[in-house]
């Protein structure tokens, strides 16, 4: 999963039109820089990356569709990540402070109606639930599903979370976005266990006199 399309992807759901949103880092507007004459009145920023441990235990092992003699396994387990979305209302004009609140509102909104996307696992598109839905079976399992969700912050918070930013507070609406995934695409191919065999003995194995049974599955 390439986080960059994720963003990119997100920010043309919510924002069709590219007027709304400004994918930048909100740590760099400290008041007065000339950093950004920002074209749109929302700036999107991520403010924490964070491990799901929920996702800990997975699975390393992949169905090898062509060969049902082999296994396929990665080298190592899928990293799933939770990314803090941060969308701040921001204009060097302040004649248009309102127009920002106004944007955040319609952000709002849209996530408060659309919470979940699923994202092609060959990075080629995200698209919203509805959409899904539209798919067949064998195309949806071609996709990965991520949530939105909203994080309302305590004043200590809040005000902890801009100072770390070295930014005076504005106007915004925090999402935790999960499941985002990382893995590399090596794998390694292993042989399926096709069948087990059982001995069982009496007392000592290393005696034969002492097997009563053996059975293959």
């Amino acid at each position: 999963m390439d986080l960059k399309i994720v963003l990119e992807n997100l920010s043309k759901l919510v924002d069709p039109l590219d007027e709304v949103i400004d994918i930048t880092n909100i740590a760099m507007l400290n008041d007065g820089d000339d950093f950004l004459a920002s074209k749109t009145p929302i700036v999107l920023s991520i403010v924490n990356i964070e491990e799901d441990r929920t996702q800990k235990n997975q699975s390393v092992y992949l169905n090898d569709t062509n060969d049902n003699t082999n296994i396929l396994r990665y080298k190592q387990p899928t990293q799933h990540l939770i990314l803090s979305l941060l969308f701040s209302s921001y204009n060097k004009d302040l004649s248009k402070y309102l127009d920002g609140i106004d944007k955040l509102k319609t952000i709002i909104s849209y996530f408060q109606q659309n919470n979940s996307f699923y994202y092609k696992n060959d990075d080629s598109e995200m698209i919203e639930y509805a959409t899904f839905l539209t798919k067949t079976d064998i195309e949806q399992a071609k996709y990965i599903k991520i949530t939105m969700e909203l994080v309302s912050l305590s004043m200590e918070q809040l005000n902890q979370m801009w100072s770390y930013l070295g930014s005076k507070y504005m106007p915004s609406v925090l999402y935790k976005m999960r499941l985002c995934s990382i893995q590399s695409t090596t794998t390694i191919q292993e042989k399926v266990i096709q069948t087990v065999k059982i001995n069982l003995w009496e007392n000592n194995m290393k005696n034969p006199i002492g097997l009563i049974e053996t059975q293959e599955f």
